[in-house]
């Protein structure tokens, strides 16, 4: 002993034969598992979960939120309520918020996600089983509406709100507060494009923490931000909107990210257009570099994409549809039209990509029209450096040039196994007819169409396939599923999907149309389970 203490190369001898006998035990205790020093990831139920829907774009229409979780088991309980989240009052002490930076006259009407419901902030009833329809009727709120979930309501949990005017129809999810959120559309100066007039972000913070939040917009020029899209500080349970019309007018496209660099928010963009319609753009895939832009609708009127570059590099991006035949055939005229001066012309095939050109930190448009030829698809963006991306599709009447209705659908990720195999569609209104686009890249899909009326009684299951590389529309009037048995048409009902056994990706978004009125919403999974993190072998433990 007194040989050891005196010798310091025999003490630290002593001490790495200790720390290789325990590493060797770690390793001869470890999970057996097919990649070496990992373990088999485990799966959760979600138990809380939060949503926000924006307050409607119109007042004197009818707007209603609806949601579903799916029943898994006999036992499942749990609870489902809605607050409003009121706006932020006006700055008057220069502190960045409503009440100062201590946040002490905030109100929070949030529970977040882990509190129990205000009975007197309530909106509509509390609902504590899944496998039914929660509905409130939001017509003339001023107010964005957050939904709230825990237990069994939390997993496999859809929301959205739809708003049916007289002069057309819209569907916004509601969103999950993030750290970071997308949108790509055209920009508000492209008269050759989609002729928007106002364009606004819409911002909710629906937890019980304070949230900063800034504003990125890359436009066809390069970034353009001001003082009032930095540092937009919003207390707990509080929202704001931020007309973004001055900085976002591009000749060619336009790319938002809405980041925080304290908390979390919901956000939603709202398009409003020059010839009196409004839209809601749903959120896009974070920069990647491949991405699947599903649902771009059928009919007449010009489609646009838009690809966003927000790094310090240029992309060279290449494009191709997947239509009803897989391909088009046609030739690539209308590339280079309008602000599109980067795009290479091509038939819009896999084998003959459409080539696009996009700067550094900006934005670029190209048009999809003749590759499409007037057919439902899907957009397929590649890049060698990660990108963002979504389109635009107008419809038009008997008049080409007549634009009735814009829609916007975006990149999401697919339907697919093991775990994001469900999706819910949490609504159809009454007088409105629903259509799905449906997209399997890869591998031949069977999908399950479920419907589901407010009182959770099921319908027929109706079954559909879709052939690989290729795309089909699903449903519409007197195909595919019908409401279930007795439901009455002014409460709607939703319709639940399922991914059968030995199917493919698929890629799916909901086209919701009422007369002239057009509106796309890309389909995300729901799942009922998610993944763990994997858990590796790591002598961080060991050796500090």
């Amino acid at each position: 002993m007194r040989l050891i203490v005196e010798n310091r190369f025999a003490l630290f001898g002593l001490v790495a034969l200790a720390l290789a006998a325990l590493f060797g035990i770690a390793v001869a205790v470890r999970p057996v598992t097919a990649e070496l020093g990992v373990t088999g990831p485990g799966t959760a139920r979600p138990s809380h979960t939060l949503r926000v829907c924006p307050a409607p774009h119109d007042e004197d229409a009818d707007s209603s939120v609806a949601a579903f979780a799916p029943r898994v088991s006999r036992d499942d309980t749990g609870g489902l309520w809605a607050v409003p989240v009121p706006p932020a009052a006006e700055d008057t002490d220069g502190a960045g918020g409503a009440a100062g930076r201590d946040g002490s006259d905030a109100q929070s009407t949030s529970t977040g996600t882990s509190g129990a419901p205000d009975p007197d902030m309530l909106l509509g009833e509390e609902l504590t089983e899944p496998g039914s329809v929660w509905g409130v009727d939001t017509s003339g709120a001023a107010e964005p509406t957050a939904v709230h979930a825990r237990g069994s309501l939390a997993s496999g949990l859809e929301s959205a709100q739809i708003t049916v005017a007289s002069d057309g129809v819209t569907e916004v999810r509601c969103a999950e507060p993030s750290v970071s959120t997308w949108f790509a559309l055209p920009g508000g100066g492209d008269s050759e494009g989609v002729r928007l007039e106002r364009i606004t972000v819409h911002l909710a913070n629906p937890e019980t923490s304070r949230a900063t939040a800034s504003l990125d917009i890359h436009t066809s020029g390069g970034p353009s931000y001001s003082l009032d899209s930095r540092g937009i500080s919003l207390l707990p349970g509080q929202s704001t909107e931020l007309d973004i019309t001055e900085l976002a007018q591009s000749i060619g496209g336009i790319g938002v990210q809405v980041r925080t660099s304290t908390g979390r928010v919901a956000a939603s963009l709202l398009a409003e257009h020059v010839e009196g319609h409004t839209d809601w753009v749903p959120p896009t895939a974070a920069p990647a570099r491949e991405h699947v832009i599903p649902g771009v609708p059928g009919g007449g009127g010009r489609r646009h994409l838009v690809v966003t570059a927000p790094g310090e590099e240029p992309a060279r991006v290449r494009v191709h549809v997947i239509g009803p035949d897989g391909g088009s055939g046609q030739a690539g005229e209308g590339a280079g039209e309008g602000g599109e001066d980067d795009a290479v012309a091509a038939e819009g095939t896999p084998d003959d990509p459409l080539e696009l050109r996009v700067p550094p930190a900006a934005s670029a448009r190209v048009s999809l029209d003749a590759a499409l030829a007037g057919r439902a698809g899907a957009v397929v963006v590649e890049s060698d450096v990660p990108v963002v991306a979504g389109v635009a599709a107008e419809s038009t009447g008997d008049d080409p040039d007549e634009i009735l209705e814009t829609a916007y659908t975006a990149a999401v990720p697919p339907l697919s196994f093991p775990l994001d195999t469900t999706a819910v569609l949490p609504d159809s209104p009454e007088g409105t007819t629903t259509r799905l686009v449906l997209t399997a890249p890869e591998g031949d899909v069977r999908l399950m169409a479920t419907p589901v009326g407010a009182d959770g009684t099921q319908g027929d299951a109706v079954r559909t396939e879709i052939a690989a590389g290729t795309t089909a529309v699903f449903g519409g009037d007197g195909e595919g599923w019908t409401a279930p048995e007795g439901t009455d048409p002014a409460d709607g009902y939703t319709v639940r999907l399922d991914l059968l056994e030995g199917s493919g990706p698929l890629y799916a978004a909901r086209i919701l149309t009422d007369g002239d009125g057009l509106s796309a919403l890309p389909v995300r999974p729901a799942p009922v389970e998610v993944a763990l993190p994997v858990v590796r072998d790591t002598m961080v433990g060991l050796v500090p």
